[in-house]
């Protein structure tokens, strides 16, 4: 597979930074892409404040820069007549940073997606974030495995040799999860935090940290290209400002959820 073919895989990361702006100003106008609509599961760590990602809330991380791994699986959906069910990815590197031109990453695809489904998802995202492409320093195919427990509570993440993660979700008296906040993500308007039991990282070469104990979120995902033609999604209506505008608290408050 050629580099150029998987560039805008990284896209997704900008779900956390200046992204959140891009949809009521737009720097390029979208593309004229197919329908689509996906199911399934995404699990982020990062180098954040535990149960504290500011990212989230429409600023920027307090340290500057930040290391972390992103994760998609689409359990089912489809991006025009493309099935995209199974399809795994997960970006790791520095996929924060004030300065738009340091966020950087290596893109890890699983080597079982089709070359059909890595071109619809090349596509869907640079939909979503084609006005602001990072860097991509490389691209890998690889085994992913991805693993929920029967409860939910435990969520592990494996690159063989590369990656490992592990986020256990709390739940309340009731099994409900607790820790669910409103959120400016990709995805969707809601995160569910998670403990960072495990967040290793080793790469000859590209990169190594442990950062196990910041933050992890998880979040049950049903995405439409609708939701974003109709700008429902919190991060079309921020600013980076580092508190909440208008118009997304009034979407939260909407959401039946108070601002974080």
């Amino acid at each position: 597979m050629k580099l150029s073919g998987f560039i805008c895989i990284c896209l997704f990361t900008m779900a956390f930074s200046a992204a959140a702006t891009a949809a009521d100003n737009p720097k390029t106008p979208p593309k004229n892409i197919p329908d689509f609509d996906v199911q399934g599961i995404s699990m982020t760590e990062c180098q954040c404040t535990a149960y504290a990602c500011p990212c989230r809330s429409n600023g920027h991380p307090d340290h500057g820069s930040c290391d972390a791994a992103d994760f998609t699986y689409i359990k089912h959906g489809h991006y025009g007549k493309v099935d995209m069910a199974g399809f795994k990815a997960v970006l790791v590197g520095d996929l924060i940073d004030p300065d738009a031109s340091k966020v950087q990453g290596t893109a890890y695809f699983d080597k079982h997606s089709t070359a059909e489904q890595q071109k619809a998802f090349n596509e869907m995202l640079s939909f979503m974030f084609g006005w602001n492409p990072p860097h991509v320093v490389g691209v890998k195919m690889v085994d992913i495995d991805f693993k929920v427990s029967p409860d939910k509570n435990t969520y592990t993440l494996t690159i063989p040799d590369v990656l490992e993660e592990k986020g256990v979700m709390k739940h309340d008296a009731e099994g409900k999860p607790e820790h669910v906040v409103p959120a400016m993500d990709l995805w969707g308007n809601k995160i569910t935090y998670v403990n960072n039991v495990v967040f290793k990282y080793h790469d000859k070469g590209v990169g190594e940290w442990d950062l196990s104990g910041h933050q992890a979120n998880i979040k049950e995902f049903h995405t439409t290209k609708a939701m974003y033609d109709q700008k429902k999604l919190l991060m079309q209506h921020g600013d980076m400002s580092g508190t909440w505008t208008a118009e997304q608290k009034k979407m939260i408050q909407d959401m039946g959820m108070k601002p974080e």
